[in-house]
């Protein structure tokens, strides 16, 4: 609820339509009285537990609705006023992205760690990543630490390619070999059709156009996005939709951690990272029947192009969008602002 509430404080809720689609009947009753006590237009959906399905709905919702174009915000995600502002101006574009997704994304954790005991050099000595948090439940409310959540530096692609990055060990039957060769081929699938250092690229915007026909697979319980990221490429190459990237430099969508998610749900389930060995075999065979359809392309789709200075000597005079004259991004100070003008991966 506290994430669902925060969403308004960024977000105009007349600009807004809640999905409330879950398993938990308490948060669904919860839900359900604040939008009608705050007169916000909202739908509850059945609910199988997976992501995919809740994001479905919102599809079906988007599509049957008099709007041309949608941002899909994660319950536990948020939009920061710079991103409302951003996507806004891109739904004003004389031809936006059929498809919009970033590059570079903003994600935050909690400090200490991603809700685990984390221990010192002495074992009897353990480190709650939630020491003074009043509310475990709030995000806002646990101390965080903000990343780039999906980019990975030159050496990790390196030793993930070549297999290097989960190590294997003789004596348990062959389960950490099988890991290391679902996770090799994973991280090369995203090496070459991703964008070369980025394991994921979000989708955010939609249009009626990609909204018709193209739904997240149900199957999949982590990795249902990256998927529909493949197919929506797929028919970008083809010209059959319009699909962008959006270098997010100044943050615009959140990925917050700070609450369990499904992959942490997931990693351990039927023993250590068995619960990730199945998840990640299950998708990478997706990725590998892709690849055989054809429907995978080292080719980069092209970036929507950003100017934040209509005046500077180097400015883009053609930009897809363009800053108002003295336009500061509210960003909640997640990052540096002006910051640096370039940025050395």
């Amino acid at each position: 609820m506290n994430a669902l509430k925060r969403h308004f404080s960024y977000i105009p809720k007349e600009d807004a339509y809640v999905v409330i689609n879950t398993q938990d009947m308490q948060f669904e009753q919860d839900a359900q009285n604040y939008c009608d006590s705050e007169n916000i237009e909202y739908s509850i959906t059945a609910s199988d537990g997976t992501a995919a399905t809740g994001k479905n709905t919102f599809l079906d919702i988007f599509e049957s609705s008099s709007n041309d174009l949608a941002v899909l915000v994660d319950g536990d995600d948020f939009l920061t006023r710079h991103g409302v502002w951003t996507y806004k101006e891109i739904a004003q574009m004389q031809t936006p992205p059929d498809v919009l997704c970033l590059e570079y994304q903003y994600g935050m954790v909690a400090e200490t760690g991603y809700n685990q005991l984390n221990f010192s050099a002495d074992a009897n000595i353990v480190y709650n990543p939630f020491v003074g948090s009043k509310n475990r439940s709030n995000p806002t409310d646990i101390s965080a630490a903000g990343f780039r959540c999906f980019f990975q530096p030159f050496e990790w692609w390196d030793k993930g390619k070549s297999g290097e990055l989960v190590v294997t060990n003789p004596q348990d039957g062959g389960f950490s070999s099988e890991l290391n060769a679902v996770h090799t081929s994973w991280v090369n699938h995203c090496y070459n059709y991703i964008n070369n250092w980025e394991t994921h690229c979000r989708i955010v915007m939609f249009s009626k156009k990609a909204a018709n026909g193209f739904r997240f697979d149900a199957e999949h319980v982590v990795g249902e996005d990256t998927i529909l990221y493949f197919e929506y490429k797929h028919e970008h190459m083809q010209d059959n939709l319009l699909m962008k990237r959006l270098f997010d430099r100044y943050p615009t969508y959140v990925y917050d951690m700070r609450i369990d998610g499904v992959v942490e749900k997931e990693k351990d389930i039927g023993g250590r990272d068995k619960g990730w060995k199945d998840w990640l075999s299950t998708l990478v065979d997706a990725y590998d029947d892709l690849e055989n359809q054809g429907k995978m392309y080292t080719d980069k789709i092209p970036e929507l192009t950003v100017c934040t200075d209509a005046e500077a000597p180097d400015a883009i005079t053609n930009a897809d969008i363009t800053w108002p004259e003295n336009y500061v991004p509210d960003i909640d100070y997640l990052v540096n602002y002006p910051g640096p003008r370039k940025i050395k991966f």
